[in-house]
C-alpha cells in the first residue's frame, strides 16, 4: 500500500506493518533498528555502515526507524520554510507538525518525507535513489541522542591518534575533509567523523564523540591522492586535469570514501578525548606560508566561529520538543568555555595540504 496522505496516521500504520525487512547498527551506545519494505535498501546501508561494528555495550538505547521505499507524496501541502544558513541560497526544506506528535521535514529537491519523531521516526518517498539522505535522518537519531545529553555540535573533521582526539573545522568548501584524509596517511591515526563532531566538557576534559559520515569529497580531493585517484574514472581524471586549481576548488561532484576499503580494517573510531582544534584560515589566494598559529580563546572566540553549528530541523530534545527558532545556534562563549580545555590553533596562509600534514604530525 502508497501512502498518498502523510498526515493521515492509520495510512502510515498500515505502511509500517510492510516493513517486514530489518537491521540493526550500532553506534557508540546507540542502537538503530531500521525496518523497511526494501531489503535491497537495508543492504546498501549495511555497505555504508561497515565499518561500525557491532560492539556489546551495557547501557545501550535502542530506537526503531522505518524507511518505506514509494513515489513521492506530499508536495502540496503547505510547508513552513526551513531557514537557511548564512551564504546558501534556495529552497532546500520545509516542516509541518504531525497530528499526533512529531515533526515531518520535506526534502524540496529528492521529494522525501521525514518525520522526525521520538518513539518511531519514518521517511518515506525514493529512499533508494537518495540513500545519503537516509542516512543522514539515520544519524540525526545519533545527533539527538547526545545532544539530548548536553553535548555541544561542531562543524569539524576529526581523526583520532591512541584515542586523542584532533579536530578540523572549516566552513563548507573550506578544505577539512581533504586535510583529515592527508592526516589518515599516518598509520597510527583513525577517522573519527567527516563533518559532525559532538563535544563535552567535564572538567578538564573534553570527550568527543563523532557521526557516522563518510568522507564526502570534491574530486580535486581524489585527484590529488594516489590513494584515492582510483575512484574517478580516467577519462574523468582527464578532464579534471584541464581545470585551473581554482576551478577545480569550486567543483561541486561529492563522491564518498569508505574508509575501510581505502585505508584498511579497524581504522574507524567514534569516541575520543578532544585535545586538539585546528581552524582553517587559509586561502589559494595567499602567498604567506602555511603557518600554524596558536589561538588564545579567552581573548580570541571569535577565531573559532566557524566550529558552530545549528542543530537544524531535526533536533528534538530529550522531552520530544523542537526549536522554535530554527536559526538559533549556541554562543560563542559556550563554545568557548566548553572548549577551554582544548588547544586550539589556525592553519594560516597558502592553502597547502603536504605542509599541513607536517604541522600536525605531531598530533
Amino acid at each position: 500500500m502508497m501512502v498518498s496522505n502523510i498526515l493521515d496516521t492509520a495510512q502510515l500504520k498500515q505502511a509500517k506493518t510492510a516493513c517486514e525487512h530489518q537491521r540493526e547498527f550500532v553506534f557508540a551506545d546507540l542502537a538503530v533498528v531500521v525496518k523497511s519494505n526494501d531489503v535491497a535498501l537495508l543492504e546498501m546501508l549495511e555497505t555504508y555502515y561497515k565499518s561500525y561494528h557491532n560492539e556489546t555495550v551495557q547501557s545501550l538505547t535502542h530506537k526503531t526507524l522505518y524507511v518505506i521505499e514509494q513515489a513521492v507524496v506530499g508536495d502540496e501541502l503547505a510547508w513552513l520554510e526551513v531557514p537557511r544558513e548564512a551564504g546558501k541560497q534556495g529552497r532546500k526544506e520545509g516542516y509541518l507538525d504531525a497530528p499526533e506528535g512529531g515533526r515531518w521535514i520535506k526534502k524540496f529537491k529528492t521529494g522525501l518525507s521525514l518525520l522526525q519523531d521520538q518513539q518511531a521516526p519514518l521517511v518515506l518517498g525514493p529512499c533508494s535513489k537518495n540513500i545519503a539522505q537516509v542516512i543522514n535522518f539515520i544519524n540525526n537519531q545519533f545527533l539527538n541522542h547526545y545532544l539530548g545529553q548536553d553535548f555541544m555540535l561542531g562543524h569539524a573533521a576529526a581523526f583520532s591518534r591512541g584515542g586523542t582526539v584532533t579536530a578540523i573545522a572549516a566552513g563548507s568548501g573550506g578544505g577539512k575533509s581533504t586535510t583529515m584524509l592527508h592526516c589518515l596517511e599516518h598509520p597510527e591515526r583513525d577517522f573519527l567523523t567527516n563533518d559532525r563532531l559532538l563535544f563535552k566538557r567535564d572538567g578538564d576534559a573534553v570527550t568527543a564523540v563523532g557521526l557516522a559520515k563518510l568522507p564526502r569529497v570534491n574530486p580535486g580531493t581524489l585527484l590529488h591522492s594516489e590513494r584515492l585517484l582510483h575512484i574517478l574514472t580516467p577519462e574523468r581524471q582527464q578532464a579534471l586535469r584541464a581545470l585551473s586549481t581554482a576551478e577545480l576548488w569550486r567543483l561541486e561532484e561529492k563522491y564518498d570514501v569508505q574508509i575501510e576499503d581505502e585505508y584498511g580494517p579497524d581504522r574507524v573510531q567514534l569516541k575520543g578525548q578532544l585535545a586538539n582544534l585546528v581552524m582553517l584560515d587559509w586561502s589559494l589566494d595567499s602567498a604567506a606560508p602555511t603557518q600554524l598559529v596558536p589561538v588564545d580563546l579567552a581573548s580570541e572566540a571569535d577565531k573559532i566561529d566557524g566550529l558552530r553549528k545549528r542543530p537544524g530541523p531535526f533536533y528534538q530534545d530529550a522531552e520530544g520538543a523542537f526549536c522554535q527558532d530554527l536559526s538559533d545556534i549556541d554562543s560563542l562563549a559556550n563554545y568557548a568555555h566548553t572548549l577551554a580545555p582544548v588547544k586550539v590553533y589556525r592553519l594560516t596562509g597558502r592553502i597547502d595540504f603536504e605542509r599541513a600534514y607536517q604541522l600536525l604530525e605531531a598530533f
